[in-house]
């Protein structure tokens, strides 16, 4: 059982599965504040302190920073849960282990790690993020890599304005002024236009569009 302390870890629940997915590809042999800026894109005096010794403390890497058989364990889908089970017992007093049992509890853990420690609410709630991942105990719940964001596009529908001077009334009957034969009625002609714009195009580029379409269609400009 492990003894009650004032301090517990927390480390990020994004470093914890950012961390074990580099490990999937290649675990190092040693641990470095600038291995560890590398791999979570962070200050190297932020990873020294927010997550090497957290590391030390869940027994991923030990007090030189070296891997050893829990890190490649750690990072298996077949020994994680039992990995996170061996890190709740040394790492937490059986009094958590006992009152917060399941992740839907983690309002109660972050009221215990609170009490227990002293430390503010966001402390808090990075405590109990933490020790929920290790009770869920679910290497499935390692994110995806996001895909990247498709490009959406915007279906815009309209109908230009035909300027007054070039408009063409189709059901007007136009008559010859020599008293000639009625003219046939011309036929109307309807343009209608179906323009696509990418969702992330600016103003101006929908503006700069629109101004050649009348340039081109109405010979304005």
């Amino acid at each position: 059982m492990a003894e009650e302390k004032k301090s517990f870890p927390m480390l990020y629940t994004s470093h914890w599965w950012a961390l074990r997915k580099k490990f999937r590809q290649s675990i190092p042999g040693v641990v470095t504040d600038s291995y560890l800026a590398t791999v979570l894109e962070i200050q190297a005096n932020s990873a020294r302190a927010n997550v090497l010794p957290f590391l030390k403390t869940l027994g991923i890497i030990d007090d030189e920073g070296k891997t050893g058989e829990r890190a490649k364990q750690w990072r298996d889908d077949g020994h994680y849960a039992a990995v996170c089970k061996e890190i709740l017992k040394e790492v937490y007093p059986q009094e958590l282990l006992d009152a917060v049992t399941d992740i839907t509890q983690r309002a109660q853990a972050e009221r215990w790690f609170a009490n227990k420690t002293g430390v503010g609410a966001s402390a808090a709630q990075r405590m109990a993020a933490l020790y929920c991942v290790l009770l869920e105990a679910d290497a499935s719940k390692q994110p995806e890599e996001k895909p990247e964001r498709a490009r959406t596009e915007k279906r815009v529908e309209r109908r230009p304005e035909v300027p007054a001077a070039g408009r063409v009334e189709p059901d007007v009957i136009r008559r010859p002024s020599n008293n000639a034969a009625q003219a046939p009625q011309v036929p109307g002609i309807n343009i209608n236009l179906e323009i696509h714009i990418s969702a992330d195009s600016t103003p101006d580029q929908i503006d700069a569009i629109f101004a050649s379409m009348a340039k081109h269609i109405y010979q304005r400009g």
